[in-house]
């Protein structure tokens, strides 16, 4: 290391730290002082040696094989007697360290990666969002990323982000409350019936014209399900307050809360439990799943998929084909082609054996049905190099069912995503101007309805843009700059400061 011993890099790093340096400039000065590679430096930025970094490693990535010589040989890379990484094994670490792929390998480093590993590390890399690790110690998808969590010192009274917050601290005294104002039947079939007509209303509606009615609906069942009922109305309500604490999660996603959103998806866990309703469990761990893949912890998402994976196998309703048909596109932004294809074999096998159940009754949100699978399956592939034309395909499928599906079973925000896929697998086939229609609709939506994914997606096509094939195309330019202008304007923004 130079001359550089330990200690004087523990100094280094604690005065960067007072000085209120991030981890990748201590990782960059410690790279430059002691000349070792990006991916040792990231490890000494951290304070951990080679045996804590394999344990947290086997932690994330269980089915991927680690030990301590092989680490001190990829961290050598590309040096002699060094070892070239696999693309999965760079996506694990970038998740150890909390932050994205690339930047762990300089320049020189992967151009002398497996060609096809380059390519699916290169592709992957977008689906990172650079983030403090969660300790060991804590719950997964407690601690959120700075990345994409918004200060907390900009929530300020009559703030909508203010007033998301303020639920999910509800949200979190009622799950505290549960670890009984009698309900009769006709109270119950009211809550029913405006529950239904949220969820099937979620996917169709712009969201300023649904939070506070979800949120005066949560309060009402709060104070419901803290009185008195009889036992068999007990688990009726619990289904239905999960029901809606889950639809207030991903309000909050949208909303680009991650944190609140997680909050409100263990209060719907918690709820399910009580309920003992296996749909619901496996409906939730897909709902974690997802808010963990698009604030770019897909570690947490796998975790969360595959802890879903026992009550999915007790229940035939759609939440059963949702956990899998999630876990394929966690997969496959991890790296790992192998299990993103056996995800979608088992969510295509999962929907011949559907059954519907009492959350496919109440439909909208709280169902998966066939458009959005084409959709999930469309991007899956989208993450895969050599896959851009099956990405394509299930894309145009995903948009072509939606067209002819149900009003009910429709979704703007599911229809967008099939679209920005689109998009993006043409933009990696080297067609701009097929990747400018298929946006288009996109980039038409009007600001109330841009919520966190869809700007997400079409950022990603923004992203793929910056390819060195498009450097000097004009139409590429334009493309970007518009994308830009598009996601300046999020769904928040268009939402009311205060109710």
């Amino acid at each position: 290391m130079s001359g550089w011993s330990k200690r004087d890099v523990n100094r280094l790093r604690s005065r960067m730290t007072q000085q209120g340096r991030s981890v990748e400039e201590i990782a960059e000065e410690i790279r430059h002082l002691c000349g070792c590679s990006r991916l040792a430096a990231f490890r000494m930025a951290h304070g951990l040696s080679q045996p804590e970094v394999v344990d947290r490693y086997r932690q994330d990535a269980p089915a991927s094989v680690i030990d301590q010589p092989l680490l001190s040989r990829l961290e050598m890379f590309p040096a002699v007697g060094s070892r070239s990484p696999q693309a999965t094994q760079i996506i694990a670490l970038a998740g150890v360290y909390g932050t994205t792929p690339l930047r762990l390998l300089d320049p020189q480093a992967l151009d002398r990666m497996d060609a096809q590993e380059r390519a699916v590390l290169m592709r992957c890399n977008a689906a990172f969002a650079p983030a403090v690790p969660v300790p060991a110690s804590e719950t997964a998808g407690e601690t959120a990323s700075p990345a994409t969590s918004r200060s907390r010192e900009s929530l300020m009274p009559g703030s909508i982000e203010r007033e998301v917050e303020m639920a999910a601290r509800r949200a979190l005294r009622f799950a505290v409350m549960v670890e009984g104002s009698n309900v009769g039947p006709e109270t119950l079939d009211q809550l029913h019936d405006e529950v239904a007509r949220l969820a099937l209303a979620y996917q169709q509606q712009p969201l300023p014209i649904l939070l506070g009615e979800l949120i005066d609906l949560q309060d009402v069942s709060f104070r419901l399900i803290e009185g008195r009922q009889r036992p068999a109305e007990t688990a009726e309500m619990y289904l239905l307050t999960g029901v809606i604490c889950g639809m207030l999660a991903k309000a909050s996603h949208d909303l680009g809360e991650p944190h609140s959103a997680m909050t409100q998806a263990r209060t719907a866990f918690v709820c399910a439990e009580n309920a003992g309703h296996d749909g619901l469990r496996a409906w939730t761990r897909g709902l974690q799943s997802m808010i963990a893949y698009w604030a770019g912890w897909p570690n947490e998402a796998a975790r969360y998929a595959q802890s879903g994976a026992e009550p999915a196998t007790r229940t035939r309703g759609t939440a059963a084909v949702w956990l899998p048909a999630q876990e394929a596109r966690v997969w496959a932004t991890l790296g790992d082609e192998i299990r993103a294809l056996e995800a979608i074999t088992r969510a295509t096998d999962a929907r011949d054996q559907v059954e519907a159940d009492d959350l496919d009754a109440i439909g909208g949100i709280m169902t998966f049905p066939r458009p959005r699978q084409l959709y999930y399956a469309a991007d899956t592939h989208v993450w895969l190099p050599g896959n851009e034309d099956r990405a394509d395909r299930f894309a145009a499928e995903a948009i072509t069912a939606y067209g002819e599906a149900d009003p009910a079973d429709r979704s703007f925000s599911d229809e967008a995503g099939a679209r920005a896929d689109q998009a993006l697998a043409r933009v990696n086939l080297g067609d701009v101007d097929g990747a400018v229609e298929a946006l288009r609709p996109v980039l038409d939506l009007p600001s109330d309805q841009r919520i966190g994914g869809i700007v997400s997606s079409t950022m990603r096509v923004h992203t793929a843009l910056r390819m060195p094939q498009y450097r000097n195309a004009a139409a590429a330019r334009d493309l970007q700059r518009e994308i830009e202008f598009y996601s300046q304007t999020p769904a928040a923004a268009a939402l009311p400061r205060s109710r």
